[in-house]
């Protein structure tokens, strides 16, 4: 997950103007799980705040981005939406746990009894079906260092972690992103 300071920023914004279109006074819009978000011309609201305006509901846990439940893809990256200011929003697209998460690890999570109170898990079905689908293209497994790591900025109260992450390598076991199977030893089966 990308902390604040890894962000890209917008080219175009600026304090005094808002955001400056390029299309001349059409709003600056995004594309969220397929459909067209217009954004706010100038303010401070996060892509969270944006979401939820669009009745797309994430979890907000910290609002701070250190828990990561309202964690969302932007222009396929997993970011924190409560921490990502609207503007970097601008002409990209945004990926919610209704688009973004991979059947397989969901399945996989309910059967090692992963999800126990579900507030942590749109972020970490965000983030680990992401994983998963980086290392399917690179024809590997992840492995439980690798979960373990890209766990960082989830917090879980209730979990302990470990059924997390051996649901998410269980699900990379069988996944590979073009309907083939991974073997045990990370090649294609």
């Amino acid at each position: 997950m990308l902390t604040r300071d890894e962000i890209p920023r917008a080219e175009t914004y600026s304090i005094s103007t808002g955001i400056e279109s390029s299309a001349g006074n059409a709003p600056p819009v995004c594309t969220a799980d397929g459909r067209s978000i217009t954004l706010p011309l100038n303010g401070t609201e996060s892509v969270w705040d944006v979401l939820d305006a669009h009745g797309i509901t994430l979890p907000l846990g910290c609002a701070s981005g250190h828990c990561g439940s309202c964690t969302v893809l932007l222009d396929d990256v997993p970011v924190p939406a409560c921490i990502v200011p609207h503007a970097e929003a601008r002409g990209r697209d945004i990926a919610t746990t209704a688009t973004a998460s991979e059947d397989a690890l969901v399945t996989a999570m309910m059967e090692h009894g992963a999800v126990q109170c579900g507030f942590c898990s749109p972020g970490i079905v965000v983030t680990l079906s992401w994983f998963i689908r980086e290392a399917a293209a690179e024809g590997r497994v992840v492995t439980v260092d690798e979960v373990q790591d890209a766990l960082t900025g989830h917090l879980c109260r209730c979990t302990g972690y470990a059924a997390v992450v051996s649901a998410a390598v269980a699900a990379s076991n069988g996944f590979s992103g073009n309907g083939q199977g991974i073997d045990g030893a990370g090649t294609t089966a």
